[in-house]
């Protein structure tokens, strides 16, 4: 009896480790970036990054691919102290241009889809993630992600064993 209760404690303390390393909704690195399309110009946008409290991503490393040379920067730059980065794709190369926006294990990608006319913000996306009105929003990965529910999986599969043999004697 005294060796069940021990290794239930052990699956409990397994659970509660795995909750704690798997990532939430609700964890302070989710990030959200809002963009606004300069309406005189049509082909210049404004992009904002933000953690979820309002705080803005300053100084992260922003790079722009075209869409006919994918493995080629076009643009580099850093997100200002408001979180803030601007640029203007070329018209001339149509399809969905890749801006990635990354800080210290924060990162939004953003796709801007540019024709001939300029950036269409009817088809902004963000590699299916959520997108409200004319921002981005995305929750941060993590490397324990998987751990973390392969610990609560297993810790609670065990909890269910050990009562279930509890209760059989």
């Amino acid at each position: 009896m005294k060796q069940i209760f021990s290794r239930s404690k052990f699956l409990m303390l397994v659970a509660v480790l795995g909750m704690a390393i798997a990532p939430t909704k609700a964890m302070a690195h989710q990030v959200q970036t809002n963009y606004i399309l300069d309406s005189q110009s049509g082909d210049r946008i404004q992009l904002r990054t933000t953690f979820s409290n309002g705080q803005p991503l300053k100084g992260a490393k922003v790079t722009v691919t075209s869409p006919n040379q994918p493995y080629r920067i076009r643009t580099v730059g850093k997100t200002d102290s408001q979180g803030r980065f601007t640029f203007v794709p070329d018209q001339s190369i149509s399809g969905d241009w890749e801006v990635n926006i990354k800080r210290e294990g924060h990162q939004d990608i953003l796709t801007v889809p540019v024709t001939e006319t300029g950036i269409d913000l009817d088809l902004m996306a963000q590699n299916g993630l959520e997108q409200v009105g004319n921002s981005d929003v995305h929750y941060a990965s993590s490397p324990f992600a998987i751990a973390g529910g392969l610990a609560i999986a297993a810790a609670s599969l065990g909890l269910a064993r050990a009562t279930s043999k509890k209760q059989a004697k």
